[in-house]
Formats: structure tokens, sequence, C-alpha cells
């Protein structure tokens, strides 16, 4: 079992950089269990379909990862059910920037992972505004985005830019 330590930020994200990141991986997860500890299914990586058990919250949580074959992942995209996401991944520098697809279009995420929890942040890269930490905000957990019904995603995309000050980019 290993640590992760990953931070995690809403940002806004000039229109004109989303074409120029490159093709990017699309990436589908489903949440098998949808507690602690979770455990996901993720297809779209280069390594293959990955299985991801994590525990704890916040910052530093701990994470076990295995690939497993194709019929592994379909068998447990089927236990998943409808907790199901799907984004577009980009690697930029040390960061991860995820545009979300489907109800959740619109939402737009960045992370980084640290050796320590008193790293620094370096700064977004270029056309990337960071609006607010969301690492400790439970509803941008991507499990919790999972659980929630279209809907309810749709809203939660609306309100989490409203609540930041002077953020006139999306309308209900």
């Amino acid at each position: 079992m290993g640590w992760e330590i990953e931070r995690r930020f809403l940002v806004r994200v000039a229109d004109a950089v989303w074409f120029t990141l490159g093709e990017g991986h699309h990436l589908r997860q489903g949440y098998v269990r949808n507690a602690t500890p979770s455990v996901r299914i993720r297809i779209g990586e280069p390594r293959g379909a990955v299985l991801t058990c994590k525990s704890g919250q916040g910052v530093r949580r701990e994470e076990v990862e295995t690939v497993v074959p194709d019929d592994v992942a379909r068998a447990l995209f089927l236990a998943a059910e409808t907790r199901i996401i799907e984004k577009m991944r980009w690697k930029v520098g040390p960061w991860e920037l995820d545009r979300f697809l489907g109800a959740l279009d619109g939402l737009a995420l960045i992370e980084i992972e640290l050796e320590s929890e008193d790293d620094p942040i370096p700064p977004p890269p270029d056309g990337v505004q960071i609006l607010r930490e969301v690492t400790d905000d439970k509803r941008f957990v991507s499990g919790s985005l999972a659980r929630l019904e279209p809907k309810h995603q749709r809203k939660l995309v609306r309100k989490a830019y409203k609540e930041v000050k002077g953020w006139k980019g999306l309308s209900d």
C-alpha cells in the first residue's frame, strides 16, 4: 500500500487553451464501491485498465493500484452500474488537467501529485486560472461526482462556478 499526496483545484481554462493541449486521454471511471475505501476501475490510460483502491480524505490518502485484464475491467464496469464518469485528461508539466464530459460538461479541475504535504505548489499552466482549492471539498471527489444523477451533476457544475466571486461563465 502506498500514499498519494495530491491537491485539486477548480479552474477556468481559456477557450483557446483547450485546442493547444493535444489529444489527451479519454478516461472512463466506474465506482464499484463508493465508500471508504473506494474501489474504482478506469480505462483510457496508456497502461490499460487500472483497478484502484483508495482510503482516507484530503491531501494524503492510501492508494493501491493494479492493471487488470480487459474482461475483468468489463465485469467491474457492470458492477459500477450508473456510478460512472468520463473526462478528458491532459498532462501539462507537473499538472493533470481534467475536462469532464456528459452532464458534468463545463467542470474543469487540475491536480498535482506531491512528494510531501509541505511541497510548494508551482504556478498553473498558461491560460489556466485557479479559482479555488477543492482538495477537501468532498463534492469534487470523482466518486461523489459519479454518485450524482445527471441533473444534480449539471446543478453542481453551475453552483461550483457561481460560488467563485466574479465568475460569469455558466448560466442557469
